[in-house]
């Protein structure tokens, strides 16, 4: 398994395992999978703006925001090439992310990306694989 598609499973571990308990502990957890997140999506989030044309200078600064409930929610800021202002905002869907098939890397939910204060890119999954047409 690469280290992608660990890093992907571990998510979904913790985001199947976000139920209530013991507050303290469960704000630890949190924080735990939150920090994993945010360095998931951090690369993530570079090469899109990258593809949208708004290259990052050196590293866009993202973290969790335990501060929500049950969502896993990372945000980051960073400066672009052009010197925008640069943030994204990503909230994994956990129980999308559950119930995935083994193997798959990609992480559902929703991801917006703006550059001084104007929409970039928004998705609801990142390295997801195509979905073949409906008939």
């Amino acid at each position: 398994m690469g280290r992608r598609s660990t890093s992907t499973a571990a998510i979904a571990l913790a985001a199947a395992l976000l139920l209530p308990g013991c507050a303290s502990e469960l704000v630890e957890f949190k924080r735990v999978t939150g920090e994993l997140s945010a360095a998931l999506m951090r690369k993530e989030a570079q090469d899109h703006f990258a593809r949208k044309g708004h290259p990052i200078q050196g590293r866009l600064e993202c973290e969790p925001n335990i501060g929500k409930p049950a969502d896993l929610v990372v945000e980051c800021i960073g400066v672009t090439h052009a010197d925008g202002e640069a943030r994204f905002v990503g909230s994994i869907d956990r129980d999308r992310l559950a119930h995935q098939e083994p193997g798959d890397a990609s992480l559902p939910g929703e991801y917006l990306g703006t550059v001084d204060g104007e929409e970039v890119f928004r998705m609801n999954c990142f390295s997801c694989r195509p979905q073949a047409p409906s008939a």
